[in-house]
């Protein structure tokens, strides 16, 4: 049976390491240069599965997507998201910033009720230096969160997001020991990147609609959110594809 990406990159970088310490000069530093690379390459890869399992895709048999919508909630954005959603009938995964869930109980109360789920974005989303964390910071980030939606919403969440979509070989541990599970995703606009134009974005986004499919937006400032949402909307629609929240068995 092969082994999986990750299995084999553990396994190069097993060798790379044992390399580095029984070869002198130039090949024991090339040795190590390799073990490092092996290292940190896949955590500097995006919605990367070689740290640990992430789901991008569910399994389906039917027009079904699941919209996850990242970075909220947002005073501003969020009930213009809500109300867009309960107009299409669509259910979507709130994967919200602690903090900003602490600011906005109601309106996370309001998710639930709707038929949304509320997922955990990290409590401060130190996007810049996430990759980088120790896993007893990577840890409290992902505690301090779920006690957040615990206290406005009432609620558990079964998934975890990182940050830009970056993992290290201590985000899988600590999402295990809350009993979480990795989400990524299988269709991007590029949203989180302020101002970009939203027809774009949806086009960007519907390109990768097919049954099972995991798409990712964004909400908050400086973003177009409720009109990038309302054209994805539409675009599904048009597509005879429903958003739903998939049940965690059906998810790989």
């Amino acid at each position: 049976m092969p082994m999986s990406p990750r299995k084999n990159i553990m396994f190069l970088r097993g060798a790379a390491l044992a390399a580095s310490i029984l070869l002198r000069g130039r090949a024991r530093a090339a040795a190590w240069t390799a073990h490092e690379i092996l290292r940190l390459g896949p955590t500097l890869l995006r919605n990367s599965a070689l740290n640990g399992p992430v789901a991008r895709h569910f399994q389906t048999g039917a027009n079904e997507i699941w919209l996850t919508i990242d970075d909220g909630p947002d005073a501003m954005q969020t009930p213009c998201l809500l109300d867009l959603l309960a107009a299409h009938q669509a259910r979507a995964s709130f994967f919200v910033i602690g903090r900003r869930v602490d600011q906005n109980r109601a309106l996370c109360r309001r998710m639930v009720l709707e038929g949304h789920s509320l997922e955990n974005h990290t409590y401060s989303h130190p996007s810049a230096i996430f990759w980088a964390l120790p896993c007893c910071a990577i840890r409290c980030e992902i505690e301090r969160c779920n006690h957040a939606i615990r206290v406005a919403a009432g609620t558990n969440p079964a998934w975890f997001r990182t940050p830009v979509g970056l993992t290290n070989a201590s985000v899988h541990p600590a999402a295990a020991r809350s009993w979480l599970r990795v989400a990524g995703w299988s269709s991007d606009g590029l949203d989180g990147i302020p101002g970009r134009e939203p027809r774009k974005v949806a086009e960007r986004i519907l390109r990768g609609v097919k049954p099972g499919a995991i798409l990712l937006l964004h909400e908050g400032p400086g973003r177009n959110s409720a009109e990038v949402l309302r054209l994805v909307l539409e675009g599904l629609d048009d597509r005879g594809f429903r958003c739903v929240i998939p049940r965690g068995k059906d998810v790989g």
